[in-house]
């Protein structure tokens, strides 16, 4: 189970957390991570930003690159 929540960090750095009844008792991992805005907010989506990186040469092996692979890795000698 995973219970992400956004909060506010005050400038005394001191929250109090109230955890939701469906988290079971016992230990537990907090974690925090500093906030980043959605990109695409301002525009910006993850759709074909890695297009840079593109080999058009083996675009025509893509069409068939997960078949060829599983048979390469489960194909029995």
């Amino acid at each position: 189970m995973t219970v992400l929540q956004t909060v506010e960090i005050p400038d005394t750095r001191r929250i109090t957390i109230d955890v939701p009844s469906d988290v079971p008792i016992g230990k537990v991992v907090l974690a925090f991570t500093p906030h980043r805005e959605n990109t695409s907010a301002h525009g910006k989506t993850a759709f074909g930003c890695l297009k840079r990186f593109a080999d058009p040469s083996k675009i025509s092996g893509e069409k068939d690159a997960w078949e060829l692979a599983a048979f390469e890795k489960h194909a029995k000698n």
